[in-house]
């Protein structure tokens, strides 16, 4: 689309493309606009007054009851289904143009991963098995997923991602420059002026868009990104090495990464833990607390989802995407008590917080944790 930032792996787009691709977008914008608030309209019309006369001994229902309320509805029914169907439309118009130029991205990846002056690295560990539910689930309903790779030259998982995230970004009214990891960067600079971290960690880099930026603020720090996908990480590695940005990619687990004791100055994510399950989201909290250096910091970024904050409907409401988009553990983030997860793994009370991290250009603020290590830190918790 229009805003892409421009690189050698993006695929070669037709008109025809780009007009498939419009009509998605005008389709989403269209249907979480305008059609989207209208189910607040059904369920104070039809749901709750059905659940009052049901549920005569009550005052009101929790999210499940309002959840097959909702689905009884002919309008729910029909916007959930035509937002499945955008969703799938959209992958439609990114992939067909991608599977037509891949033997083309696949040389230019190629190319940029073997030059002789290669700015970054990439590891790619004999063996490395990615999660089962990383395999198992396609989420936001990516082609085969984030973990498929085809073969030793594959790079479409790290393609579709990122072809596939514009547009969707774009359909909830963001920019394609409306960059996560600048977000994050902005914020940093403000709480911590002059803060020049020597090694960055992203952790779950999917495509490299938010692992590029950190590159680009702090060029003299070593930048490191850890994902699990083979296909995934070379399509990020080439990316950053086409924009000219240093960054060493990982296939690694974000629970278990191997990396030393205190290795980081910064330690950041971006959109990871609605996609993971509660054990990974814990045991990433306790590794970024053993890989900070004393007086490090770390800031977790993710979708404003919080159900603590939202009323029973908003909560059921918002739970479309566990059951049409693939998001097996969206409520379990959405539910998650973040800060007191970071205090468990380590951190001091009073070192982690909530903050409202504002976007660069599009509506709102994305949910983000940060936490700060003391310069004489205590030993980690088993």
């Amino acid at each position: 689309m229009v805003h892409e930032l421009k690189h050698a792996v993006l695929a070669r787009q037709t008109a025809d493309d780009l007009a498939r691709q419009r009509f998605v977008l005008a389709l989403k914008r269209e249907l979480t606009g305008r059609i989207r608030p209208g189910n607040q309209l059904l369920f104070e019309a039809r749901v709750r007054p059905a659940m009052q006369r049901r549920l005569r001994s009550r005052s009101g229902a929790d999210r499940e009851e309002i959840k097959r309320g909702l689905l009884a509805e002919p309008a729910y029914q029909a916007w959930a289904a035509l937002t499945r169907c955008s969703q799938e439309m959209m992958w439609a118009t990114v992939t067909e143009p991608l599977m037509r130029d891949r033997e083309r991205i696949e040389a230019e990846a190629r190319r940029l991963l073997g030059g002789a002056q290669r700015l970054g690295g990439l590891d790619l560990p004999a063996g490395f098995e990615p999660p089962a539910a990383m395999r198992e689930h396609h989420v936001h309903l990516q082609p085969q997923g984030y973990a498929h790779t085809r073969d030793a030259d594959d790079v479409m998982a790290g393609a579709l991602y990122e072809a596939g995230g514009n547009l969707y970004s774009m359909g909830q009214g963001m920019g394609g420059d409306d960059s996560k990891g600048f977000a994050a960067i902005r914020w940093i600079k403000w709480h911590r002026p002059g803060f020049a971290p020597r090694r960055i960690l992203d952790m779950g880099c999917s495509a490299g868009a938010g692992s590029v930026p950190y590159a680009q603020e702090f060029p003299d720090a070593e930048v490191h990104a850890i994902d699990i996908g083979a296909a995934m990480l070379r399509y990020a590695s080439a990316r950053a090495e086409s924009l000219g940005a240093r960054v060493f990619f990982h296939q690694m687990d974000c629970g278990a990464t191997g990396f030393p004791d205190g290795y980081f100055d910064l330690v950041v994510s971006h959109n990871l833990f609605h996609e993971v399950s509660n054990e990974t989201r814990n045991a990433t909290f306790r590794e970024t607390f053993r890989l900070l250096a004393p007086g490090g910091l770390a800031l977790h970024q993710d979708v404003a989802i919080q159900n603590a904050a939202r009323t029973p409907f908003e909560q059921a409401e918002r739970a479309y995407d566990v059951y049409y988009n693939d998001e097996p553990f969206w409520e379990n983030y959405a539910d998650a008590d973040i800060v007191r997860e970071l205090v468990a793994a380590g951190f001091a009370p009073g070192a982690a917080r909530e903050i409202q991290l504002g976007k660069i250009n599009g509506p709102g603020h994305w949910f983000a944790a940060v936490a700060e290590k003391p310069a004489a830190a205590p030993a980690a918790r088993s």
